[in-house]
């Protein structure tokens, strides 16, 4: 079945809407559909984790666990099951750098659900922490979990070696997404790591300008502060 065929097109819609009955029912009439992608190569157990119907991407999971190939590590990942990236790993059926449809490690999606467990293990298993996505968004894993602010995920990357100043798409760095957030305590550990705080984007701003833009003002104050030891 094309991935862009309209069965697939409704499919997907019905997940991102959360509509648990229309996708059971869809893939009663079409099994093949937990093999589909989307158009920019989600597939079903991400595109319902993207659109935070965490459930149903749990759903989703179990059902391919049920298929012959059963759940990949990128599904695997994104959902926390440690098990099955363990099971993948050990048994060569995936590796650490592998690439999903859309450019992104497995390590991206451990961070940017913040499935810390998961990402403790691909980190002991030689995941590179600094692995940049094979996409527009030129986003590490570092990118990804101060984004969603998972801090312990954030933090972990950051003690094994994620850089603190890479730059994603605009020339943003993880502190420019801290600080339009107000994120206090990810703005702390990466300052902590050597974030630079004058560090312009590409149009010219500073993270202490996305502070200030977003009304945190306390944490603008913090960043200058920190600007001026450098």
């Amino acid at each position: 079945m094309s991935d862009q065929g309209p069965i697939a097109a409704s499919f997907f819609e019905a997940i991102r809407n959360g509509n648990d009955m229309a996708v059971d029912a869809a893939i009663d009439a079409h099994e093949e559909l937990l093999r589909a992608r989307d158009g920019t190569g989600l597939s079903p157990v991400l595109a319902a984790a993207y659109s935070s119907h965490i459930k149903l991407a749990h759903h989703l999971a179990m059902l391919l666990a049920k298929t012959p190939d059963g759940l990949d590590v990128f599904d695997a990942a994104a959902i926390g099951d440690v098990r099955v990236v363990r099971t993948l790993l050990s048994s060569d059926r995936a590796s650490v750098d592998d690439r999903g449809p859309d450019g992104y490690t497995a390590l991206h999606f451990a961070a940017y659900f913040g499935q810390l467990e998961v990402a403790r293990l691909l980190l002991g298993r030689g995941a590179d922490p600094n692995a940049v996505a094979l996409n527009e968004s030129r986003v590490t894993p570092l990118h990804s979990a101060v984004a969603a602010r998972h801090r312990d995920t954030a933090s972990l990357l950051l003690a094994l070696g994620g850089s603190p100043n890479a730059v994603q798409k605009g020339g943003w760095t993880a502190l420019h997404t801290a600080a339009r957030n107000g994120d206090e305590a990810i703005i702390d550990m990466l300052l902590l790591r050597g974030a630079d705080p004058t560090r312009a984007s590409d149009d010219g701003k500073t993270a202490i300008d996305l502070a200030e833009e977003n009304g945190y003002a306390a944490l603008a104050k913090l960043l200058r502060t920190q600007a001026g030891k450098r």
